[in-house]
């Protein structure tokens, strides 16, 4: 088994999101049998550390932040985006303190899970695997019109910077020095044309041991009425507001309906607003925000997962309603519109269409679950096998895949070997021209295959350069 270097600077256990992608990575890793060191915040440690009795023995954490003076920038405009850069470089000096040999076989970057941020940690001398990243899920034009005008500017930002990723100094080292770049289906197209033959897609999320334990429980339906849930940030590009148009179609055929929303966010106001409007105060019940162990509570109790999100990467509460046996509706956009097939739920088409187009689509097809009898069953059912196909192990395996053991190929062959004199060069240039000219803030959130939804986890494209063409 090879020996791991975790570049996870987001890590933490019981969270969702980035830092529950860096856990995963470091206990599936561990439990795989490979040797597992993870570096990341020292903010983390308490987190991590409150989780040491599950520890195996072939898993370690080392802890890096950078002074206290600096830290305090992180509250500042663009301040998190230069913070982490700069951690992303003084922690490769942490890591020669520490290991003057350099005992690992790769050194690989997990979080963030985006492609507009450059990680230093090829200037280790060692193989730098890269991914699986995301960022280049974008919001279809047509779909933009329902934003407020901050909103737009914001898409218009972001479309920005996810053009000069090919154009970055520091995205461009870090493509050309990487061994292997991991992407997901639409980040894909961010990877410059000669580098491009380096990337594999695959999804960044995937079910944990205990999250796919779910899948045998059995979820507690209601005699009375139909129970649709949305869990996630309140953010004008999941589509919330579409959802509650949605519902508000439904409820003239189907009065029983019911929608609870958990989860808080900037929009939260606009959208209370417009349920209002839309006469949904007895209908729409607002939670807010929930501790993830919390959540699965309101899995067990929902009949639908209503999830218009309009560019998810992952969409892990998507992965977890279904191990719940929860049927999702969602856009075709993606994540979730790889994860979601016909067996467990409605994946809808969005090519062409306006927000009304769109509202009317997930309206019909929501009525469809509610009324047609035995289809809920039917999508129930279907929804715990799907997610069984989506376990993180299985990702991991597809990333590390067990070494076959013969004489001419040990297991410490499993990656080639690099030259160390011109990654540490290269990097100390990447380095001096942060300091010099700063970071730009850019954003990376939320952290693959055929939208068809039948692609299972980790299985790479087989003609990635046909389907984006070189920049």
């Amino acid at each position: 088994m090879p020996r791991v270097l975790l570049s996870a600077y987001a890590c933490e256990p019981g969270r969702g999101s980035e830092p529950g992608v860096g856990w995963s990575w470091a206990t599936e890793l561990s439990r795989l049998g490979h040797q597992v060191t993870v570096i990341t915040r020292a903010a983390n440690r308490r987190a991590i550390e409150q989780e040491a009795s599950r520890f195996s023995q072939n898993i370690s954490f080392l802890y890096y932040d950078l002074p206290p003076w600096i830290q305090h920038w992180r509250s500042c405009p663009g301040g998190k985006a230069l913070y982490y850069v700069l951690w992303q470089w003084f922690v490769v000096q942490r890591v020669r303190q520490i290991f003057p040999s350099l005992p690992f076989d790769v050194v690989h970057h997990v979080t963030y899970v985006s492609a507009r941020y450059p990680s230093f940690m090829a200037a280790l001398g060692i193989p730098f695997w890269f991914g699986p990243v995301s960022g280049g899920e974008v919001v279809p034009p047509l779909l933009r019109a329902g934003f407020s005008a901050g909103q737009k500017r914001r898409e218009w930002l972001r479309d920005i910077s996810n053009f000069l990723v090919a154009l970055d100094p520091l995205m461009r080292r870090t493509f050309r020095q990487a061994e292997r770049i991991l992407v997901t289906r639409d980040t894909l197209g961010l990877v410059p044309g000669r580098w491009r033959h380096k990337g594999t897609v695959h999804l960044a999320i995937g079910l944990s041991e205990q999250d796919s334990t779910a899948t045998n429980c059995q979820a507690k339906r209601s005699a009375h009425g139909f129970r649709v849930l949305y869990a996630g940030r309140l953010l004008e590009w999941k589509g919330v507001d579409i959802a509650l148009h949605v519902i508000a179609d439904v409820k003239q055929s189907y009065p029983g309906i019911r929608f609870t929303i958990v989860g808080d966010g900037p929009a939260k106001g606009k959208l209370t607003a417009l349920s209002r409007e839309l006469g949904l105060e007895t209908v729409v019940t607002w939670v807010g925000w929930l501790p993830q162990r919390a959540v699965v509570e309101h899995y067990a109790c929902a009949d639908v997962l209503l999830f218009p999100s309009l560019r998810d990467s992952g969409g892990m509460v998507v992965l977890e309603s279904l191990a719940y046996g929860v049927p999702v509706l969602c856009t075709d956009l993606g994540g979730p519109g790889i994860m979601v097939n016909p067996t467990c739920g409605r994946s809808i088409a969005t090519a062409g269409r306006n927000p009304e187009q769109l509202t009317c689509d997930l309206s019909s097809a929501l009525l469809e679950i509610v009324t047609v009898p035995n289809m809920l069953e039917s999508l129930s059912y279907g929804a715990k096998v799907r997610a069984r196909e989506f376990n993180f192990q299985d990702l991991v395996r597809s990333v590390y895949p067990a070494p076959s053991k013969t004489a001419s190929q040990p297991e410490t062959e499993f990656c080639s070997g690099t030259n160390a004199a011109r990654f540490i060069r290269s990097s100390r240039e990447a380095a001096a021209f942060v300091l010099a000219a700063g970071v730009s803030p850019r954003s990376s959130r939320n952290k693959d295959e055929p939208r068809s939804g039948d692609t299972k986890l980790g299985q790479s494209l087989p003609s990635a350069r046909q389907m984006v063409p070189d920049p």
